[in-house]
């Protein structure tokens, strides 16, 4: 079974040039019997069989040469593929979320007609993909489109969701042969004291495939406000009203300004990229990540003082308020000496930068973000407090990993994690990096959409570590920032942090401090 997208949108299987169209106008359903089904997705204009409109919504079959038209444009049955003749197949099955495949999946990422399972008389399996997320094979991404040969042994992931096929898959004795004799060369070992436990030999680090990897990857989206005190401020307590704090965000132009209220501000925004390390919702990312506003520039921060001094001037609406409530004080018997004093401290007492979040969650991979509602809401479970140990912990509201990634082990085992960075010798061993590099440019300030996937980069090791960092070479992009750094064995060695813009010097802080955070502060069961 096959789905083709029809519609002004770039991304359809048909794409339709005209203003008419709607940008997803209709689906195509090609069945493995031959089938064509035909659904107007609630197009502006329409969807037409034999100049009559059909129902939205609704599926209906069509045949090869319908006259079929959306809104002002007739179907050219050249693009709809030749459906291929099965006859030669023992055995057709069809694969994803759709309640016609035989083989029924489910999870965000696995599309409704995501793969196809032929058998052929032979009783030589072949697995075809279909999807936008892709299948697996033994960790390999296959080609669209194109008949892989497949195994009972083998590893099929679709879309980041396992999916055994066993059942569907002819026996094979000899198989069944050589795997007894292989158990009975390993009891033998065991008897003559082989020198590793057997148990080891079946230890795995997971994610296990590079589709785990990806999966366990996630892109985190976020915005702030510098939040503003005055330390030594007297009239906190003795004024009513009067602000414990402003707010620093940006106004309609896009500059920085100051507010005592939110309401008139837009956050700031950034992306990053956060890793699971459990089955409990929490994930491992940069402490400038979790708070940014501890991060912020010399620039930066000059700017937020020099606003907050024009709060405290003489001519500002602040200060002129304050100076009234003073003569009112002095005329209800408040001594003047008192109240001179009170604005002198005041005016020098010390200003205070922090922040806040406005909205912190994390896209995950394969997902579409239109808008906040479509992020997984997260928190931030704890940093280190150290600039130089540039991990925090954070953690997915609901606390719980999404099925779909916990059954295909799309988290890293951080109990295997290398904590002793003098075991990691320069380029002589290569590491990967799963991350978001710019947000890959799908969001930024604004949601369009677009399905998150991550980028992998290959490194290696630059110099010997000390003990907060790893220098690696690798070109480092904001928005890679919390990336996990792995070994061959998917062991992770380093969070991703810091570069030089331009070069290859990479810097990743070592795993161990985000270990000895996640000890401390894990979720107990």
């Amino acid at each position: 079974m096959r789905l083709l997208k029809v519609g002004r949108d770039g991304s359809c299987d048909i794409v339709l040039h005209s203003d008419k169209a709607s940008s997803l106008h209709a689906e195509i359903t090609l069945l493995n019997n031959g089938d064509i089904l035909l659904e107007d997705k609630n197009s502006r204009n329409g969807t037409y069989i034999m100049n009559r409109p059909i129902k939205p919504g609704t599926q209906v079959n069509i045949k090869r040469g319908d006259a079929i038209r959306f809104a002002d444009v007739e179907l050219i049955w050249d693009q709809i593929p030749q459906q291929e003749d099965n006859s030669a197949y023992k055995a057709v099955y069809g694969i994803g979320s759709n309640f016609r495949n035989d083989i029924q999946i489910s999870g965000n990422t696995v599309s409704r007609f995501h793969a196809t399972l032929k058998i052929d008389r032979k009783g030589k399996a072949f697995i075809i993909d279909h999807s936008k997320n892709g299948t697996m094979v033994n960790g390999t991404r296959i080609s669209p489109h194109r008949p892989t040969l497949i195994k009972r042994t083998d590893s099929v992931v679709c879309g980041g969701v396992p999916v055994n096929l066993s059942q569907y898959l002819p026996s094979n004795s000899l198989r069944k042969v050589l795997l007894v004799a292989a158990c009975a060369l390993v009891l033998v070992g065991a008897a003559i004291g082989l020198y590793k436990p057997i148990s080891s030999l079946f230890a795995t680090t997971h994610p296990a495939t590079t589709q785990a990897m990806e999966n366990a990857s996630a892109c985190v989206y976020a915005g702030y406000y510098y939040e503003v005190t005055i330390k030594d401020d007297p009239f906190v307590s003795k004024v009513k009203d009067w602000p414990k704090k402003w707010y620093v965000g940006y106004d309609s132009d896009g500059d920085l300004c100051v507010r005592i209220k939110t309401d008139d501000l837009r956050p700031i925004p950034y992306t990053g990229t956060a890793f699971f390390i459990s089955e409990n919702g929490e994930m491992g990312t940069n402490r400038h990540i979790a708070v940014p506003w501890e991060y912020r520039t010399a620039e930066v921060e000059e700017t937020i003082k020099t606003e907050m001094e024009k709060i405290r001037s003489s001519n500002s609406y602040y200060s002129e308020y304050l100076l009234s409530l003073l003569v009112w004080g002095i005329q209800n018997g408040i001594p003047s000496d008192d109240a001179q004093a009170w604005w002198q401290r005041y005016q020098k007492s010390e200003i205070v930068i922090s922040g806040s979040h406005s909205y912190f969650g994390v896209g995950l991979t394969g997902s579409k973000i239109n808008n906040l509602i479509d992020l997984q809401q997260a928190q931030v479970i704890a940093e280190s407090g150290d600039a130089k140990k540039d991990v925090a912990l954070i953690r997915l509201n609901t606390r719980k990993t999404p099925d779909y990634l916990v059954k295909m082990k799309a988290y890293y085992d951080i109990k295997q994690a290398r904590t002793d960075e003098t075991t990691l010798k320069p380029q002589e061993e290569e590491f990967t990096i799963v991350g978001y590099p710019l947000g890959e440019r799908v969001s930024d300030e604004s949601f369009d959409g677009k399905e998150l996937r991550p980028t992998i980069h290959k490194a290696t090791l630059s110099k010997m570590p000390d003990e907060n960092q790893i220098q690696i070479q690798a070109v480092g992009i904001g928005g890679q920032s919390g990336s996990p750094v792995c070994d061959k064995k998917h062991r992770l060695v380093g969070v991703l942090c810091s570069g030089y813009q331009g070069t290859e010097v990479t810097f990743c802080c070592n795993i161990k401090h985000l270990v000895e955070l996640y000890e401390k502060h894990k979720v107990r069961q």
